[in-house]
């Protein structure tokens, strides 16, 4: 199952002395709604491909290209989530926001691929499922055009060479040069390509 329910992975409900806590934990999403508006079809683009300058300054530097496509996606009734509310109790979320991260390396010819889920709280972070690791994500202060990203606190996220291709699959982790990306608005297609490619359907 391609769907990754992020609120799990990234706030999970914590135990003490075998007691459920009663404080409300689950994401909030504001963050993710400021970044991308709810809307049907809404999406957001971003890319960078280092120069040689760029890599040059860097030599250590793994990442040479990086496209993150963010998408807000509206369920039916069979689709619909199941998440916690602030009193307590639980309610169906008609809508989550998923991600789709290409990346090339100086380490693969081919470019590595991964797709997963995005919740926020405190901030935002997206995962990939089967304890696939995951990535973090903030608008930059000043430039509303640019977001920076870094790997979340699992310190990886599991990427593929394709669709499906589990058996290629390889964790990609921070190095000295791979550390936070700062990451610029790009067009639409740029992403829809990427997301066709890999036979996603929204």
């Amino acid at each position: 199952m391609r769907r990754w329910l992020a609120a799990v992975t990234f706030i999970c409900c914590s135990l003490v002395a075998g007691e459920a806590l009663t404080e409300y934990q689950g994401p909030n999403y504001i963050k993710l709604k400021a970044l991308l508006p709810p809307a049907p079809e809404a999406q957001a683009c971003y890319a960078r491909t280092y120069d040689a300058e760029h890599l040059q300054q860097h030599p250590k530097q793994k990442v040479t290209e990086l496209v993150f496509s963010l998408r807000y996606v509206t369920l039916g009734e069979d689709e619909a989530v199941i998440v916690a509310t602030e009193g307590g109790g639980t309610e169906k979320q008609y809508f989550r926001y998923d991600f789709t991260l290409a990346a090339k390396t100086k380490e693969h010819d081919r470019t590595l691929h991964a797709s997963g889920d995005c919740a926020s709280a405190e901030g935002i972070g997206c995962g990939v499922e089967c304890d696939g690791g995951g990535i973090e994500i903030e608008p930059m202060a000043g430039d509303k055009d640019s977001i920076l990203m870094r790997f979340s606190e699992s310190g990886y996220i599991r990427m593929t060479l394709g669709c499906g291709d589990e058996e290629s699959a390889v964790e990609l982790k921070p190095g000295e040069d791979d550390k936070v990306f700062k990451l610029a608005k790009a067009p639409a297609a740029i992403c829809t390509a990427l997301e066709a490619k890999l036979g996603n359907r929204f």
